[in-house]
């Protein structure tokens, strides 16, 4: 039996398999994770728009990542080792400063101590997230044959995967921002921060480790 497809001149998609990826993209980025972490801690201190750069950092070093997968360049950071741990210890070092940063943050206005992930921080940090990792081999692992027709098919495998993240990462921000009231208690956003920090310093731990 023939599965269900779309093709318009030379293009085809096999509707079925972009289905399940556009579920595993969903699944995958609204999932915990750093991105999700800081999203949520971001609004939480700062304001739901605070987000907007972190957000946009996700889209750049993510989409960069998937598409040069599958391109079939995965090995590229593989071939240059400098420059693949560069890019992690650049990673592994700043989530632990904002990790830090965060876990002593104790007041709403205390925007010293802690401050929103800047654009090219956050796009950084995609090559030292676990998660992004995972998630990317599983993609071209699971799901070449969805973007082996063309470069259409994989221009839109990293259209969905982009739309999930930043549909995941509003989530998270209003969740953050729906927080902010109720951690206007000292205590409470003491405890919310310093666990949230925690976490981001112990995956920064666990990648330096790995």
């Amino acid at each position: 039996m023939q599965s269900l497809s779309f093709s318009s001149g030379h293009w085809q998609v096999d509707l079925p398999l972009l289905a399940a990826f556009a579920w595993f993209a969903w699944v995958g980025s609204v999932t915990p994770g750093p991105n999700c972490a800081l999203a949520l801690s971001t609004a939480a201190n700062f304001g739901a728009r605070s987000v907007g750069p972190h957000m946009l950092g996700v889209a750049i070093g993510f989409s960069t990542m998937l598409a040069v997968a599958l391109a079939g360049a995965h090995g590229l950071l593989a071939a240059s080792p400098a420059l693949g741990l560069a890019l992690k210890w650049f990673g592994i070092g700043w989530l632990a400063w904002m990790g830090v940063q965060l876990a002593r943050s104790r007041s709403l206005a205390e925007r010293r101590s802690a401050r929103p992930p800047r654009v090219h921080e956050s796009t950084l940090l995609q090559f030292a997230n676990p998660k992004a990792w995972m998630l990317m081999t599983a993609t071209v692992g699971a799901y070449q044959d969805l973007a082996r027709p063309g470069w259409l098919n994989g221009l839109l495998i990293v259209a969905i995967f982009v739309a999930c993240c930043m549909v995941a990462l509003v989530l998270w921000a209003w969740l953050g921002a729906a927080l902010r009231r109720w951690l206007a208690d000292g205590r409470r956003l003491a405890w919310f921060n310093g666990l949230l920090g925690l976490s981001l310093v112990a995956t920064a731990g666990w990648l330096a480790l790995s």
